[in-house]
């Protein structure tokens, strides 16, 4: 991977950009934003694309009339428009305690932090909008939603030196947030999702609600996803002090059986709800993890 060009941009990966740029993000769904851009909005007005008739007025303008409707019915309709808007994204990235876990290679925090980079790079690239939301138990700082590449260097910053630390509220920050985001708007949560599954996806349906689209970027060790260390392990409890040494070869059936039912419940969750599931192994390129799930994405949307 080559070196960063500016120190505040130790995550930022061109290529992966370029790459993600190339494919494009497009919501599922009718968004909401602040500027004429290229995607459809739910409001209509008079230019862009066809969406329908309403009933006349008096005082709607003339030219506004489908004479042709009027000339075969006798009913004078207005034609009506979809606007097109720009997409608002708002990233929540997880700086908790957990995600500090590595075994071999990069560590859960690094590749949360190329991830949120690459997601934030290639959707500004495309003249949208993208917000930063780092949380703990709480919101731990935040940027605004902005079209300004500045974005990247702060979330590189911000990933790369401060200290993580406390355990997570997923489900409650995203209730909270659900209050201040609006609606119709792109929200990817990017974590390690180590928290009660129930009180997450009770936050994530408040944001479902106001027709947000939520994508949730699972980022897990192979140590993680398969314990298969046969030796002697020492445990350390990262959202607390415990310390436990234990024969890894002991725990290996009995943790893979509970990690697997906890995975097979969040992308089950995520089915049921319309929610889009990306596992993000920190042992795998994750350029090419969400080169693929943007493909996929794609092929979706055309049907």
């Amino acid at each position: 991977m080559p070196e960063p060009k500016h120190a505040l941009e130790k995550y930022f990966d061109g290529d992966a950009v370029a790459q993600l740029t190339a494919i494009g993000y497009k919501p599922m769904h009718l968004v909401e934003g602040h500027l004429v851009g290229d995607h459809r909005s739910p409001f209509h007005g008079f230019a862009v694309e066809f969406a329908g008739h309403r009933q006349y007025v008096p005082g709607d303008p003339p030219k506004h009339v489908d004479w042709n409707v009027y000339f075969r019915s006798g009913k004078l309709l207005i034609k009506q428009y979809a606007q097109e808007t720009n997409l608002v994204a708002h990233l929540f990235v997880d700086v908790s305690e957990t995600m500090q876990f590595e075994y071999k290679g990069r560590s859960k925090r690094d590749y949360a932090a190329f991830v949120a980079v690459a997601i934030a790079g290639a959707i500004q690239a495309q003249k949208d909008k993208v917000s930063v939301h780092f949380f703990a138990d709480s919101i731990l700082a935040e940027e605004s939603a902005t079209g300004s590449r500045e974005v990247i260097g702060k979330i590189s910053n911000y990933m790369e030196k401060s200290e993580l630390k406390g355990d997570t509220a997923i489900g409650r920050i995203l209730s909270m947030a659900a209050e201040d985001l609006g609606r119709r708007k792109a929200v990817f949560i990017v974590s390690d999702f180590f928290n009660d599954v129930e009180s997450m996806f009770d936050g994530m349906k408040r944001l479902l609600y106001n027709h947000n689209e939520v994508i949730l970027l699972h980022v897990l060790d192979p140590l993680e996803l398969d314990f298969n260390h046969e030796g002697p392990i020492e445990l350390v409890e990262l959202e607390g002090e415990g310390r436990r040494l234990v024969n890894g070869r002991s725990l290996r059936e009995g943790y893979n059986k509970a990690f697997g039912a906890y995975r097979e419940e969040m992308e089950t969750s995520c089915r049921k709800l319309g929610i889009d599931y990306v596992l993000c192994n920190t042992g795998e390129s994750f350029g090419l993890t969400l080169a693929k799930y943007m493909n996929t994405r794609i092929a979706r949307i055309s049907g």
